[in-house]
Order: C-alpha cells, then structure tokens, then sequence
C-alpha cells in the first residue's frame, strides 16, 4: 500500500469514527431539550465560526473563491451537508443510532455507482466484494434480523435521505478538492449549510438554552469540533488521496463504532449478528487496502 492509500485509509476510518459519536451528542443534548434539528445547525454554525477564525488569522487567501464554483459550494452545503446531517439525525431519533447508520450506509454502494458512470472509475472485484460487505455488515450491526423492520416509515425516509446527502458530498467535494484546498471547501459547505438550516431551526431558543446550560453549551461545543471540524477535514483530505468510492467505503465503519458506542453509553445490546456486522466492516476495510496483483483502481 503506497503512502496516498495509508494517509486516505487513516483520514477516512477516523471521520468514521468521530461520526459515529453524532448518536451519544444527540441523546445527551435532548436532556436540554435541544433536538436533532436544532443540533445539527448549531454544530454546522460553530464550525463555520471556528473554521473561518482559523483561515482569516492563519490563510487568509484559502478564502478566495470562483465565481463559477459558487453553485458547486452550494450545493457541498445545502443539498449535501445539510440534508445528510439533518437527515441523520432525525433518523437516530426515530430509530437508533445502529439502525440509522445502515440506512446512511448504503451510500458506498451509491457512490461508487456514480463515479464509475460520471468519473470512469473501475470496479475491480476488491472494490465491489468491499461494498457488498460494508452494506451486509452494516445490516448485521443495525439489527435488521432482530427488530429493524418494526421502524415507522418515516425512519426509513429519513435513513436514506442522510444516505442521499452523504453520497452527494462525496462526489460533490472530490471535483471541488480538485481546485481548492480542503479547508476551503469545508469552510464555505459549513457557511451555506448554517446559512440554510438558519432558515428552519429556533437558532434563537438553542442559544438561549446554551447560554442558560453550561454542560449544553459544550456539548454543543465538543458536537461541532468532532463531528463537523475534525471529521470532515479528516474525510476531505482523504478524498485528495484516494477516490470517492474507497473512502466511502472506509469511513463506513462508523456503524461499527456507533454500534459499540451505543453500547458502551446508551446500554443498547449488540447479539452475534452486530458482531458479525462488525467484523464485515472491518474485512472490507481490509480487503480494499490490501495489495494484490490487480492495478489500482
């Protein structure tokens, strides 16, 4: 594995990771009355804030944009960003965060369907076997054989939409990572993303109990700079190493971290069939990364 892959696989399985911990900020901010809503426009309006802070002390030219790209960062930010995260939420909130994270997994199969009609991107038998595992171990760690079809139909909308939105941005931000650096992109996806969320969500009565809850106030706080800051820098500096179809198979493991998260904090059961799921993720991680005789795809 060349040092591309290594820094690509690293990126991708830690944004995995620090998303699988949207679930725990969800649950614990519903204590203070916060919903997933108002959650996720929060996160999305301290990430802008912290992001362009950071740019205008340290690179201030990263800021400079193209008039044409202007439609493409929109798009990053409100058909991507804002639906996959809103989305999401909503589904972790009528459903659980195991069941919602195989919904929003089916994204890899999505992805790299479309890079292979739009980007010419091969399907090699590693790339389509590592697909088939993360959706099949994403079943298994939902619980789909125990329970998962009880879920209203709402949960299901909700589960794929996020999956719709996160398959979007990563087509969407690997032809913008093309032309601008990482942080450029995140930066200007999060603003039109806050932009937009500013328009539905009580932005004001979030503030109020923020001010009111100290604890709130950092959970807010810790949700932007883990799920949005960190994770997203992480997936996009992945998608500059390797194409989108490997790194949103890799940053796939999150249902596993979600899944032993949940069981760790929320006390929800993980049977044999969540460990089997698990160990699916992991084996198409691997089988993605290992060397072989086949070329790169």
């Amino acid at each position: 594995m060349d040092a591309g892959r290594k820094k690509a696989v690293l990126l991708a399985g830690a944004s995995g990771c620090m998303w699988g911990t949207i679930g725990l900020f969800v649950h614990f901010m519903k204590r203070y009355g916060i919903d997933s809503v108002e959650l996720t426009v929060g996160r999305f309006l301290i990430a802008t804030l912290f992001t362009g802070v950071y740019l205008l002390i340290t690179r201030r030219e990263l800021l400079k944009i193209r008039l044409r790209d202007l439609p493409g960062l929109l798009a990053a930010g409100l058909l991507c960003l804002l639906l996959f995260n809103v989305s999401y939420g909503i589904a972790i909130e009528k459903s659980s965060m195991s069941a919602a994270a195989v919904m929003l997994y089916t994204s890899p199969a999505f992805v790299t369907v479309i890079s292979c009609v739009c980007f010419r991107e091969k399907i090699t038998w590693r790339k389509g076997i590592a697909v088939v595992l993360s959706v099949v171990g994403c079943a298994f760690v939902s619980g789909i054989m125990s329970g998962f079809l009880t879920y209203q139909a709402s949960a299901y909308f909700w589960g794929f939409c996020a999956a719709a939105g996160y398959a979007s941005y990563s087509i969407v931000a690997g032809i913008l990572l093309k032309r601008y650096h990482a942080a450029t992109v995140l930066f200007y996806a999060f603003l039109f993303a806050a932009c937009g969320g500013c328009l539905f969500a009580d932005v004001r009565g979030t503030a109020e109990i923020v001010c009111q809850n100290p604890a709130a106030g950092i959970g807010m706080v810790g949700a932007a700079l883990v799920c949005n800051v960190i994770s997203y820098l992480c997936y996009n500096l992945a998608l500059k190493y390797a194409e989108a179809s490997r790194v949103a198979v890799i940053a796939s493991i999150e249902p596993a971290a979600a899944s032993v998260l949940g069981a760790i904090f929320l006390k929800e059961h993980i049977d044999s069939f969540g460990m089997a799921g698990i160990i699916c993720i992991l084996s198409a991680v691997i089988i993605l990364n290992t060397s072989g005789k086949e070329k790169a795809e």
